[in-house]
């Protein structure tokens, strides 16, 4: 018998039937293992047996944490899951078990203060432009309401407190006479609009919001 007998390499039904169980094998690991633990899909529900999906929930979290710039979570926050168990059971004890009732705990947001509304106006003449502010906690927010007498560019965007030169914008429109909506910070600190009149008359722009901002103001006028 020759080297070239003794290790002679597999037939192509052999490589085949070898390769077909490695995907059979790849195919359970994802399904059982890498989905429940990276992205907290359990179609089988052996990643909840297993308690890979706490892995799931830890990992997302530090990613959005990350994102952020924020620190990672803490343990002991309650999760969704949590504080829909603990309305369902504090309605179970007020009013008693309803049929067809569903529980969404973080639909509200509370918040200690009642929401107030405020108004503020500028007159822009023509290549001038000027900012309007609110001062907003993270995770609080309002509703909006502006109009303008002509077409202005609008950046409405925040800037964090004491950094210098850096801003985030939310909307920018070209030219624009008006604009509603509810706005949520994603970071504590000055949130507003800045206003462009590129036209060739003066531009009144008045602005009401109504929510849970500290004050409404015109940065560099007391």
């Amino acid at each position: 018998m020759t080297v070239h007998d003794k290790y002679t390499l597999p037939s192509n039904g052999r490589l085949l039937k070898a390769t077909g169980v490695a995907l059979v094998v790849a195919s359970v690991l994802l399904v059982t293992a890498v989905l429940p633990a990276e992205y907290g899909i359990d179609p089988t529900g052996v990643g909840k047996r297993l308690g890979l999906l706490a892995l799931a929930g830890d990992v997302q979290a530090a990613e959005v944490a990350k994102a952020d710039g924020g620190p990672q979570p803490a343990s002991g926050v309650p999760s969704a899951d949590a504080e829909t168990a603990a309305l369902a059971a504090q309605a179970a004890a007020v009013f008693g078990a309803q049929p067809g009732q569903s529980f969404d705990a973080r639909a509200v947001v509370r918040h200690a203060s009642a929401a107030r509304t405020e108004t503020l106006s500028l007159t822009l003449e023509p290549g001038k432009g000027a900012e309007l502010k609110a001062l907003v906690d993270a995770g609080d927010g309002f509703v909006f309401h502006w109009t303008a007498s002509g077409n202005v560019a609008v950046d409405m965007h925040g800037e964090r407190p004491a950094v210098k030169d850096e801003y985030t914008s939310y909307w920018i429109e070209g030219a624009q006479r008006e604009g509603a909506g509810r706005f949520v910070a994603p970071f504590a600190g000055q949130h507003g609009w800045y206003w462009l009149n590129r036209g060739q008359e003066p531009v009144t722009v008045q602005l009401s919001v109504t929510g849970f901002q500290d004050k409404l103001f015109r940065p560099g006028q007391p």
